[in-house]
Formats: structure tokens, C-alpha cells, sequence
């Protein structure tokens, strides 16, 4: 049974127990993963799955459940649960559903080729992966994983208000991770590379970009503690936005657990920093034309030339400020339920390359790794974490740099940048260019 009518299905039965509201949410996915090890299939996995979820309203108190069984029976068991979890629940006032409103037109999610991708080609691939690493230099001594994943959903959300929105998207990547060695050093490199269309997807590029970042790491040393200019790549910048995205959500500020919880319309960063979420960005893994509750996906300018300017929600934070939906009301899968989160969140690019960033450097640091920045403090900001990257002298890389940290705050942090690249580069859901940070802290010998 398609999963569309058993959607509908489930909301007419619910409807029929006369509920305020209702709201069923379906998901279908199918998926393919492949590792290679020495030129020869270390692991192939494919996998099927569909589940739904149902949520209802008696009242302000909410009901939840979900299944994965689309069974006459599992599908009256559900419709009950919902309703006794509604009974059994405290009331709150804050809690609706979405209305109908119009659904944001976004290109480039569905790739409708990939289904005719055969498992040889696939396999293929990832074998060219490997082959690209290993070719580029003898140093590659060891490939750790050479990998390809897809996957193809179908998503469906309709509730009792009249809201019904059904779309699919697809999504394909490549990764490696790698070993170069030399007179007994040893350094890892990875790269990876994503697209929502398989023709589109790097392969070789990324091979030859892991085997690069290993080889250029060998003989790394550490340095002097030193205040110097700092360039963050694109990767290091977004692992920082990873910990200010919690900050931005109006769930965190309501519950006390955000950095920026007093700083609206407060300076918070450089005046050169504008960072946007966007869920409508063309190809953006997390693009959809509405979000996670029915609200039309948007975009939010949340802080334009250093002051922030608003907060994401969803539509239970929206109406506790009295306010409207961002299209910020995420699902991690049917089994949960919608929270508030970000859908393609950036640092917007500035207009010159990173190659001019260090022609500018007499004395200072490129960080191309950051490890631990997973335990920044999200509330306070403050991080200390260990780093690694190239040691710049007069314009130019001059010998990389390991075993020295770099500690701070995320938003003293930002308000130091005094240049933007225009390489912005996404790395899932977030994305950022390399930045030039005027001066930080990083202790060494």
C-alpha cells in the first residue's frame, strides 16, 4: 500500500475520534553502502524502511506514537496510544499545528537517475576512490575506509487543518580515510564529498584531496606559544558553528541554555559576519519545501553585519513569544517529535580568495584540523581545544604544525574576524569559507 494512502488513512480514522487536531507524518526510505579495502568489497549493505508517526491534540494536551507496521491492527493500536497519551498528558497552551500556507519552490533535491544506478557502477566507484588516494603518492601507505552511501526518501506530512505536504529527495556521497607515512611519522587524512545527484558526486577529486592533506602533514612540529593571526578553513569554521547553532535556536533561549540568550540586537560578531539559515537553498541537504511540522521552509538572516537579528523557531516556540514559525521545526525521524533546529546554516562568503588571506600574514597559523571542539561549552562559549594545520611566514605556508591548542570563546572569537574568503564550502548542514581571525592565543612548547 502506498505510503500517501495510508497517510490518509491514518488521519481520516483519527479525525473520526474527533480530536482538535490531528497530524500524520510518513516516511519512506531506501539506501545503498558500499566499503572497499585493497580494490575488493569490504562490505555492501542495502536497506528498506518506511515508519509513521501520529500526533493529536484533546484540547492543549498532546498524544504521540508511531509505528513502523502498517498492519490493520498496528494502525488502530496507534490511533489508541495517541489518544491515551493525550489523556494522560499535562495541558499546555503553547502547542498547535500547522495551517496551510504555500510550499517553497526548491530546485535540485531529487535525482530520479539514481535508481537506474546499478550496484556494479556504484561499487566502481568507490574503487576509483581508492585507486585515485594510492595513485597520488607512495607515502599512502594505509587506506582506512574507502566509502559511497546513498540515499532516496519520500516524505509525507498532512494534517487535519489541511495541510498536506508530500516531496522526495535524494542524497550520494564519497568518503576516505587515510595513512601517509615517512621516516617513522604518521599522519591521517580525509575528505569527503556529498551531492544530491550521483553525476554530480566527486570521486577521484576526493582520493587526491586526502591523500594531499596527509602527505602536506608529515614532519609536523609544534610551535611556540604565540598571539598571532589565525585563518580557520572552511571545516574548522563550521565544527564552531556547530556549537553556536544550539545558541540560535528560541527553544535553547527559552530554557535559559543559549549564549545569546540577552544579546538580540546586540552586537555578537564582527560587523563583516552575516550568517543565514536557509531552507530553500538550491541543493541543500537540509532544503525541503516545508518543514518538519508543515510551515513553508524560509530563510532567516539571523545576524547581519555583526548584530544578531532574530532566533529560529518552530511553531511551539513562535507561539510562546507570540510570533511566527521560521520553518525551523526539524524531525530527526518518526519516532520523535519535532524540535527546533537548522536547516542549511552559513556564513555568508565574503569576495577574496584564501590565498589572498595568507598573502596578508607575516607570522601566523592555517588550522585545517580542530580536535574536541565537540566540548566548547554551549552555554558560556568557551573552548579549548587542539588544533593542527600550517605555520604561515611572509604569505606562505612554511611547515606544518601539531600537538599546540587554541582556547577561547566562540563569540570573542567572532568578533575577530577581520576577513571573510569566498571559498564557503558546506559540510552537511553547515557550511562557512575559510575566515581570518586577527589574533588568538595558540600554546605550544
Amino acid at each position: 500500500m502506498d505510503i500517501i494512502n495510508i497517510a490518509e488513512e491514518i488521519l481520516n480514522k483519527a479525525v473520526k475520534k474527533k480530536p482538535d487536531s490531528a497530524e500524520v507524518f510518513a516516511i519512506e526510505e531506501s539506501s545503498a553502502s558500499i566499503e572497499v579495502k585493497e580494490q575488493a568489497v569490504d562490505s555492501f549493505q542495502s536497506a528498506a524502511s518506511r515508519g509513521l508517526s501520529l500526533r493529536i491534540l484533546l484540547g492543549n494536551k498532546l498524544g504521540f506514537s508511531y509505528t513502523s507496521n502498517i498492519s490493520a491492527d498496528a494502525i488502530n493500536r496507534l490511533i489508541k496510544e495517541a489518544f491515551e497519551n493525550a489523556e494522560n498528558n499535562e495541558a499546555d497552551a503553547y502547542i498547535s499545528f500547522s495551517k496551510p500556507s504555500k510550499e517553497a519552490s526548491i530546485k535540485k533535491l531529487y535525482d530520479d537517475k539514481l535508481k537506474g544506478i546499478g550496484e556494479k557502477e556504484k561499487i566502481e566507484r568507490c574503487m576509483r576512490l581508492e585507486r585515485a588516494a594510492r595513485q597520488y603518492d607512495k607515502r599512502i601507505k594505509n587506506i582506512r575506509h574507502a566509502s559511497y552511501e546513498d540515499s532516496e526518501y519520500r516524505r509525507v506530512l498532512m494534517n487535519s487543518n489541511g495541510v498536506k505536504s508530500i516531496y522526495s529527495d535524494t542524497v550520494c556521497s564519497t568518503s576516505i580515510m587515510l595513512v601517509a607515512e615517512e621516516n617513522g611519522n604518521s599522519e591521517t587524512g580525509w575528505e569527503f564529498d556529498y551531492n544530491r545527484f550521483y553525476d554530480s558526486l566527486k570521486t577521484d577529486e576526493v582520493g587526491i584531496e586526502a591523500a594531499r592533506k596527509a602527505i602536506d602533514m608529515l614532519g609536523a612540529k609544534k610551535i611556540n606559544t604565540c598571539r598571532i593571526p589565525v585563518i580557520l578553513d572552511p571545516k574548522v569554521s563550521c565544527d564552531f558553528m556547530g556549537i553556536l547553532s544550539s545558541s540560535l535556536s528560541a527553544d535553547s533561549v527559552q530554557k535559559g541554555k543559549s549564549m545569546l540568550s540577552d544579546k538580540l540586537n546586540s552586537k555578537v560578531a564582527s560587523p563583516i559576519i552575516n550568517l543565514i539559515d536557509d531552507g530553500t537553498l538550491e541543493g541543500g541537504i537540509g532544503s525541503a519545501p516545508m518543514d518538519g511540522e508543515g510551515t513553508a521552509a524560509g530563510k532567516t538572516l539571523l545576524i547581519e553585519k555583526g548584530y544578531l537579528k532574530a532566533f529560529l523557531h518552530n511553531i511551539y516556540t513562535a507561539n510562546k513569544w507570540k510570533t511566527a514559525s521560521t520553518g525551523n521545526g526539524v524531525r530527526g525521524g518518526f519516532k520523535g517529535l519535532p524540535g527546533v533546529g537548522i536547516t542549511n546554516l552559513f556564513i555568508e562568503k565574503g569576495n577574496i580568495s584564501m590565498e589572498d588571506l595568507i598573502k596578508g600574514i607575516d607570522k601566523g597559523i592555517h588550522i585545517s584540523e580542530a580536535m574536541g571542539v565537540h566540548t566548547a561549552n554551549p552555554i558560556s562559549g568557551d573552548f579549548s581545544i587542539g588544533v593542527a594545520g600550517h605555520w604561515i611566514e611572509n604569505g606562505k605556508f612554511s611547515f606544518p604544525v601539531r600537538g599546540v591548542v587554541m582556547a577561547g570563546n566562540i563569540l570573542e572569537l567572532m568578533k575577530g574576524v577581520e576577513a571573510i574568503a569566498d571559498d564557503l564550502r558546506f559540510f552537511g548542514r553547515i557550511g562557512s569559507p575559510s575566515i581570518k581571525i586577527s589574533e588568538a592565543v595558540i600554546s605550544g612548547s
